[in-house]
């Protein structure tokens, strides 16, 4: 994806003005006298990032391997599906695919490391320590990818999720912003004034919330929802379901009802109909408030474009109190990798090196994983910086809040949940209770096996 002018020059002057720290850090050996400089063999990788997300840690990789390994050929893989990538690589890593690192998922940490498919990182990291850890990396995230007591991955950013709002499209209805005070019912009325059928043709042409669900979600993505109302997926002890308690139920219906009932969220097909994504339909105007992760704001920014005044806010307050999904990715070892010395030295420099961080979280509108590059997360003078802040930074601190994982979530989310709630999101089912009933009993015999 093509980067506006206006970012490059940014990413400039923030390189400009740490001009010194930098080469300070230009100066410093980032090896661990664990490889051969001379080492002639390809580098393999693979990740769901694609064109516009991987950029800017290609370029961190780029200039590792042509300062202390030049004879290395990268083989990247990237740009893979979500869906396909959490199908391909766990039979590619039990098949002893060569594969020398792999973008990791804090949802999936627990499965890789139960099944012995990521390398365990701790004696690594005793022997060439990475620079700030653990002290200036997020907390949360860093335990969110150790299993069991063993770090198998190093997490690159932490990633709450919020509203990206047409201010124009409120404005012209007299609506306010919403806060992190609202409800889902102050939501839920905006959403009925702002959904318009403009032209006349029996189509809904502006929708007043989008991206809440579609077919192929996980259960992360919703999780935030489901406790706003007082559900959970499972007790404490992950020993039995809580999918059928009132609270989930409550959840699902609502989110369901936004689609089938009031008619303010586009249906998978209504999105596909307009030939867009869920985030092109924000970005061309048809969306008044859309929820996504904060990592969006840059490709929104570039999207946008201008077209329209557009700006973030918080996730509303339920029935039992506001929570805010948050989440993150990591690097990580498989235990096939042929160059695991390698790929731990890459990851080390990819991830601590503070040369290259502002640049990094600037490109990608990322809460990298060391908090003392947030503030880099959004070009210097952008007219959402602040409400960025708020909305994720500040908010997501406070209130943010994720399933808790574990060895089966993997196989729960594909077989139970999204098997199951589809059906709401496709409008096979319209009763949550039903659904929930269903996946109830399946994940009971899966928590249970």
């Amino acid at each position: 994806m093509f980067r506006k002018l206006a970012l490059v020059a940014a990413i400039i002057a923030l390189l400009a003005i740490s001009f010194g720290a930098a080469a300070a850090q230009d100066d410093m050996d980032w090896t661990c006298g664990m490889v051969d400089s001379d080492l002639a063999a390809t580098f393999n990788f693979t990740g769901w990032e694609g064109p516009g997300e991987v950029d800017k840690f290609l370029l961190a990789f780029d200039e590792f391997f042509e300062a202390y390994y030049p004879n290395v050929s990268q083989v990247p893989n990237t740009g893979v599906a979500w869906g396909d990538y959490w199908t391909t690589l766990p039979a590619q890593l039990a098949g002893g695919a060569e594969i020398d690192m792999a973008w990791m998922h804090d949802s999936r940490n627990d499965t890789f490391g139960e099944n012995g498919w990521l390398l365990p990182l701790d004696s690594y990291m005793e022997a060439c320590p990475i620079p700030g850890w653990p002290d200036h990396f997020v907390g949360t995230q860093i335990d969110a990818f150790n299993y069991q007591g063993t770090q198998y991955a190093i997490p690159y950013d932490w990633a709450p999720g919020g509203f990206y709002v047409n201010v124009d499209i409120l404005e012209a209805a007299g609506l306010e912003i919403p806060t992190e005070d609202s409800t889902w019912d102050d939501i839920l009325e905006i959403a009925l004034a702002v959904t318009e059928d403009t032209d006349g043709d029996g189509s809904t042409d502006i929708w007043g919330l989008g991206n809440l669900a579609s077919p192929g979600r996980g259960g992360g993505g919703l999780y935030w929802i489901v406790k706003s109302y007082g559900g959970d997926y499972w007790n404490e002890e992950i020993t039995e379901s809580r999918l059928n308690d009132e609270g989930t139920i409550a959840a699902l219906q609502f989110v369901a009802d936004l689609i089938w009932e009031h008619g303010v969220h586009p249906t998978a097909d209504a999105v596909a109909a307009t030939g867009f994504g869920s985030e092109l339909l924000f970005a061309n105007g048809n969306v008044a408030l859309h929820y996504a992760l904060n990592d969006a704001a840059s490709r929104m920014d570039e999207l946008i474009a201008g077209e329209f005044n557009w700006t973030l806010a918080p996730t509303p307050t339920g029935p039992a109190g506001r929570y805010q999904f948050v989440g993150g990715s990591a690097f990580a070892i498989p235990s096939s990798s042929t160059q695991p010395d390698l790929a731990y030295e890459l990851i080390r420099y990819a991830l601590a090196n503070p040369a290259h961080l502002c640049r990094t979280a600037t490109m990608g509108a990322a809460l990298v994983s060391q908090a003392d590059f947030h503030n880099c997360a959004v070009p210097e003078g952008a007219a959402y910086a602040d409400d960025y802040n708020y909305a994720f930074s500040v908010m997501g601190a406070r209130d943010g809040i994720h399933p808790t994982y574990h060895s089966k979530y993997l196989e729960w989310e594909t077989s139970v949940f999204v098997s199951n709630f589809d059906l709401l999101w496709t409008g096979e089912e319209r009763d949550a209770a039903v659904v929930a009933e269903a996946a109830h009993e399946q994940t009971n015999a899966l928590l249970g096996g």
